[in-house]
């Protein structure tokens, strides 16, 4: 289902609005009296089937390095054939050529790129107007290495796939946990009127279960909405049969150690953050791969001919089958022959490759990669040349341009998580902590001139903050530690003077 679609009836002047599920729903109905299993079923099919999970899967194959050329077998082609004056093309298959398949991760190599840049280093968390505030210490504790890995993986997923979410739960103790929900796995429905606000999340996934001896997968869906989530499993007739209809978490509460009651508790809104890698959802994938995709056929193809290649032919004229047999044979053990003859010829021949042009029809596509996938191609012949700051700010001109489109995204998308820890904290011990103060600062890493970033950060104290500062210095990897012991270090430092 597309987040941008979105139907209007008008209706005595007036304009009623239907959601995407409300849409699906009625389609269905209208075929004919479908039960809930039914409806389940077809729209399960849909979505496995669409355009836009096609291209997810897509996206994963190649950032895993399983390229289309794979599933290419050199060793079949086509040929022409005339029979009774007409031509005819077969299947031709030789089992002696070779089958040799290269696989260049270009795609791979620009979303670990871009995520490294982006994420590499753990980000800065501040609260507006509460300087070291015990909150911003809080915040600060939950954005550590483990969070970090997670946006990485939230990062390098959304570039893959277009978008990727985020789930925020309790595990089995209690504990405010978040994880990566795959894309692919998810069916996200939006208000019909904005397509802001999320309305439903269907995610659906296989499990493998033993019926009779035998390992067979069967579907499991979680349909979300803002008060409850409803659990269905598929039978052996691909029925599904609702299993329970729980609140988002139940809180318990004890007297004299026992269990007196169970409390429902939602989170008001659906407790899956998107992170968009940009307005249209399109993957990193879909700006290179058919270029990718020639890159790899060359390859493999000049490949496959290098290894079938034959040194030297020879080309023996005037002498009859078997005469040529024992001429090569001669030629094979001796490496000369004597000709008498006067009317044969024996040449000796070598097989030239386009290598040179080839070489260069490769090249071309690997700069049309780099800059159509908007990446930083570090073995390019200008790399290096020039080492000021400026002249890398230009190496990395087509890179900003997309990771800056990106960034803004990943800042509200951070911000929204800090937001449903916030309510956590404030249920637990009736706090007032204001999760719009948060503001989120990515720190970056990039290829720099070290020396004339130093100098810039040494101009600009006094005129942007110490923690702004941190963030931007190249020997700075954790901003808050480094707040910390800058703290200590200078504490130490008035006690003994």
């Amino acid at each position: 289902m597309g987040r941008k679609r979105q139907a209007v009836f008008w209706q005595k002047g007036e304009s009623m609005y239907l959601s995407e599920m409300d849409l699906l729903k009625a389609r269905l109905t209208a075929e004919g009296r479908l039960s809930q299993s039914r409806i389940l079923q077809e729209i399960l099919r849909e979505d496995s089937q669409s355009e836009q999970k096609r291209k997810m899967r897509e996206g994963e194959r190649y950032y895993r390095c399983d390229h289309d050329i794979l599933r290419k077998d050199f060793r079949r082609t086509t040929i022409s054939e005339t029979k009774n004056g007409a031509e005819e093309l077969k299947p031709f298959f030789n089992p002696n050529r070779s089958n040799h398949h290269n696989v260049n991760p270009f795609h791979h190599t620009l979303v670990a790129q871009k995520a490294a840049y982006l994420v590499g280093r753990e980000p800065t968390i501040m609260v507006k107007g509460e300087e070291k505030s015990e909150y911003e210490a809080e915040l600060a504790a939950f954005c550590d290495a483990g969070f970090n890995r997670t946006l990485h993986r939230w990062v390098v997923g959304a570039a893959n796939k277009g978008v990727e979410y985020l789930h925020v739960y309790y595990n089995e103790d209690g504990e405010f946990c978040t994880c990566i929900v795959p894309a692919e796995e998810l069916i996200v429905c939006y208000d019909a009127v904005h397509q802001e606000e999320m309305t439903d999340v269907i995610r659906y996934y296989d499990i493998k279960v033993l019926e009779d001896g035998k390992e067979h997968l069967r579907r499991q869906v979680e349909w979300w909405t803002k008060d409850d989530v409803t659990y269905f499993s598929e039978n052996s007739q691909g029925e599904f049969l609702q299993k329970k209809q729980v609140p988002h978490w139940l809180v318990t509460k004890e007297e004299n150690g026992e269990e007196v009651e169970q409390i429902a508790h939602n989170w008001g809104q659906l407790p899956f953050i998107p992170l968009q890698n940009n307005g249209e959802e399109t993957t990193d994938l879909e700006l290179i791969k058919g270029l990718v995709d020639a890159y790899d056929l060359l390859s493999s193809e000049g490949t496959n001919n290098l290894l079938d290649l034959v040194d030297l032919y020879w080309v023996i004229q005037g002498y009859g089958g078997e005469a040529a047999g024992a001429m090569a044979k001669k030629l094979q053990i001796n490496k000369a022959v004597q000709i008498s003859d006067s009317s044969g010829h024996v040449e000796a021949k070598q097989v030239e490759l386009p290598v040179e042009s080839r070489m260069s029809w490769m090249k071309m596509l690997r700069k049309d990669i780099f800059h159509f996938g908007m990446g930083v191609d570090t073995d390019s012949e200008d790399w290096g040349k020039a080492p000021s700051g400026v002249a890398l700010q230009f190496q990395y001109a087509m890179f900003y341009l997309k990771i800056n489109g990106v960034m803004p995204e990943i800042r509200r998308a951070v911000k929204e998580v800090l937001r449903f820890a916030t309510e956590d904290w404030n249920r637990r011990d009736g706090g007032q902590r204001d999760w719009r103060k948060i503001q989120v600062q990515l720190n970056t890493s990039g290829i720099t001139d070290d020396l004339e970033t130093v100098q810039m950060i040494r101009e600009s104290q006094g005129l942007v903050s110490e923690k702004t500062l941190l963030g931007k210095h190249p020997f700075v990897e954790d901003v808050n530690s480094e707040m910390e012991q800058l703290k200590r270090e200078r504490s130490k430092k008035e006690e003994t003077t």
